[in-house]
This record gives structure tokens, sequence and C-alpha cells, in this order.
């Protein structure tokens, strides 16, 4: 019989970042360290987020400003995930209606795209709707998205989170726009953060990086974990974000993830096996 072929050594680690990476304006203790060695190793490095508000360059200088290596080229937001989605299935889509913050239509304008803002209240002939975090979401906005939509736009969402989190308490996230556009035209959005398995895909194939190839660390089993099932991708819960210890014992499915680390210093333990393989 054959000798069956070795898994796959680890090329590529997609790190989450509020919870993984930092909390708020802070480094999570060990973060620095373990995307220190993961360079270290000749791995590639990818810090994803669900957040379309600011640029890339943004989150890179927001994490050198902590210590951490960053660049530009390893920030995947979800606005960027749904460019390199675009470039590779949709190239027919030149022109875009945005409803999102000001950082989500620079990110598409610097990738060449013509792009109308909502807050205008025209609605242009258009090839999609894109729809991310709007603070300044109003009925107005959402009658000029719905008036694309209807009039044959692709309707895409950077991500369908519901609430997102401030120093004050949660308030509503994109999802919840994306919902109010879905309602007013009975049309389902492509979706393309987390829990959607295609900012991840988006990944690793900008990376050239097969799902066995590569690891997500996250923190959250309902975003992160889903994802990364979804993707194919082996996966480690860092229990210094949303969850408490005692909670991983109830996550099932597609929540559960294949390793579970304390810290970042533990998932490098784990990391250290696979690319020793």
């Amino acid at each position: 019989m054959p000798t069956p072929a070795p898994p796959n050594r680890l090329r590529l680690v997609i790190l989450d970042l509020d919870g993984v990476v930092y909390r708020g304006d802070r480094p999570v203790e060990g973060a620095t360290e373990l995307v220190s060695r993961l360079h270290e190793a000749g791995l590639l490095v990818r810090y994803a987020t669900n957040n379309s508000m600011s640029t890339r360059a943004e989150y890179a200088q927001r994490l050198r400003a902590m210590g951490i290596a960053a660049d530009a080229d390893e920030i995947v937001t979800s606005t960027s995930a749904t460019i390199a989605r675009l470039r590779r299935h949709e190239p027919e889509v030149r022109t875009i209606l945005a409803v999102g913050a000001q950082g989500m239509v620079d990110e598409l304008r610097s990738a060449g795209y013509d792009v109308a803002s909502a807050a205008d209240h025209a609605p242009p002939n258009v090839d999609a709707l894109l729809v991310g975090l709007d603070q300044l979401f109003d009925d107005a906005r959402l009658a000029t998205a719905a008036r694309a939509v209807r009039g044959g736009a692709r309707f895409i969402a950077t991500n369908a989170d519901a609430r997102y989190p401030t120093p004050t308490g949660f308030l509503p996230g994109a999802g919840a726009i994306v919902a109010a556009i879905r309602d007013a035209t009975g049309v389902e959005p492509l979706i393309i953060g987390k829990p959607e398995p295609a900012m991840f895909q988006a990944i690793l194939e900008a990376a050239g990086v097969g799902p066995d190839e590569a690891l997500v660390i996250g923190d959250n089993p309902d975003s992160d974990i889903r994802a990364a099932h979804g993707a194919g991708i082996e996966s480690v819960l860092v229990l210094t974000g949303v969850t408490a210890p005692d909670a991983v014992a109830s996550l099932t499915g597609e929540r559960a993830p294949d390793h579970v680390a304390a810290d970042p210093a533990a998932a490098w333990e784990l990391l250290a096996v696979r690319i020793n393989r």
C-alpha cells in the first residue's frame, strides 16, 4: 500500500484583531511576541477584521503604534476582501454606490472603482450597491440604496454584524443597515465578512495558499470560528476576547474550534507543532 501523504505544513496564519491582537488601544499580552515569532518562522500573516470604517493603511499604522509589526498589505478588512472578491469573480462591476464610512469609500476608489455615495441621495446607474457601517444612515440613504437595488444593482454587504461594541455599550452595526435594505427590496445580499467564509476564501486565493496550509486565530466562535469552518481552515480560539473559559464546553458544531488557547503565548505553542510537521 502507498504511504499516506504527510499533512501540509503551515504557511499562513490569519489573526482576528479586536480581542486577539488588541483590546481598544492596547495590545493583548503576548500578541506582539506571537506576531514576531510568526514572521521569524517565515509564515505569511494576515490580520482580518469585519470593520469597514478604516483603510488598511490606517489599521497598519494603529498596529505599529502598539509595537506590532504590520504592513497595509497584511491587513484584510471586509472592504478589501470585497474588492478581492469582485476582482476575481465579478470583474464586470466597475461602478458602485456606497453606503458606508469614508474609509470604505477611499479603499474602493484606491482600487479603481467609480464610487458614488448614498449620502448624495441621487442613485446613479451603478453595477453594485456596497453596504458597510454608516453611522449617518437615515431614511434618505435607505431610499437611495433601495432604488439602486431595485434598478438592478448587485447588493453586496461588507458584513452582517448586527451590532458593534463601543466604550459606552453596543450600537447598531452594518447588519442593521443591511437588514433595512433587504426588507425594503426583498433582495438577499452577498455577504463578505465573517461569519461567512468569503473573507477567508479571498485571503487564501490572494496568497495562493490552500485551506489545509492555513490557520485562523480568533476570539469569537460566532464569527471567527464559524468562518474558519466554512472555509475549511483549522482554528484556534483564544480566551482573551469575548469568550469566557466556562463557555468553551458549550461550543458545538460550527462554533466549536479545533483548539483552545488561553492567550497568544499558548496559541504559539500550538502553532509550533503545525510548523514542525
